[in-house]
């Protein structure tokens, strides 16, 4: 019934699901956005939105150029990306954080909401009579726990429907190529497989023999997993230890924020992607 409706307004079942998600998805950033400049501010907002947004394009697109997966049949790219991967990163970062301090926090985070920042006193901080940075990390850790849980179901279903196909698990193999992916539920090929590119070239190496990431769980490479929790981790953390500093200017804010983003790309990438776990 629902298939036949499809085709009787002319549209493939398939290729509206992943228009549907790539929507959803940017839908979901747009949400989010609107409602950190309405709790906390534009300058805030701009500052956590476009710096994870870069951090994640950046290492993903890193990711995708060595060989490891691949983003095919989207519409909208940033790099080697679909935008609505950085997109929906940087989205469920920020609800994971709210989501964070109100378990924290209970009704009191609510109250701290102000038009013109986040204003929030380090003494108020403090769990459990420790300091600030370890409340911080606290609070950074159960962020990652979260994000983890999260992709520990999201990953496996995105898989199944071609949402993005990881590097097949076989001797030698140590990039998506030709006839990996089966374009079942899109038509754009975009990225459908693994670009020539010298950050291949850099890391095929690493990869020469065996299987890469040979140890996978529900058929994703654990890296994957330790990824989301390392890249939300650190990025929580740094962004929390920015936004609480008192005495610092909205410039120095931005400043100090996008420095360690640029710090982290390089690391990030080339610390997660490597591994031959």
């Amino acid at each position: 019934m629902v298939v036949e409706l499809f085709h009787y307004l002319g549209l493939s079942p398939a290729v509206f699901m992943k228009a549907a998600f790539e929507v959803s998805l940017l839908s979901l950033f747009f949400i989010c956005l609107a409602h950190s400049i309405a709790c906390h501010g534009w300058k805030r907002s701009l500052r956590e939105f476009a710096a994870g947004f870069f951090l994640t394009a950046c290492c993903e697109s890193a990711g995708v150029l060595s060989g490891a997966y691949v983003y095919p049949g989207f519409h909208f790219y940033i790099f080697a990306v679909p935008v609505a991967n950085p997109a929906s990163w940087i989205a469920l970062v920020y609800i994971i954080i709210e989501l964070t301090n109100r378990l924290v926090y209970g009704r009191k985070a609510l109250k701290r909401y102000e038009a013109d920042g986040y204003r929030m006193r380090q003494q108020d901080l403090k769990l459990f009579d420790g300091a600030f940075l370890k409340t911080i990390l606290v609070l950074a850790l159960l962020d990652a726990s979260i994000a983890l849980g999260l992709d520990l179901v999201m990953d496996p279903l995105a898989t199944v429907y071609n949402w993005w196909i990881w590097v097949p698990e076989a001797d030698g193999v140590n990039s998506v190529t030709a006839g990996v992916v089966d374009p079942y539920n899109f038509t754009e090929a975009v990225f459908m497989t693994t670009p020539d590119n010298w950050l291949y070239q850099f890391f095929a190496p690493y990869f020469s023999e065996g299987v890469r990431y040979p140890t996978r769980l529900f058929g994703i490479p654990v890296i994957n997993f330790i990824s989301w929790f390392v890249f939300v981790l650190i990025f929580t953390f740094q962004f929390r230890w920015v936004e609480y500093q008192q005495g610092w200017t909205e410039l120095k804010k931005t400043l100090v924020l996008w420095s360690l983003v640029l710090i982290d790309i390089p690391v990030l990438a080339f610390a997660l992607i490597r591994p031959n776990l």
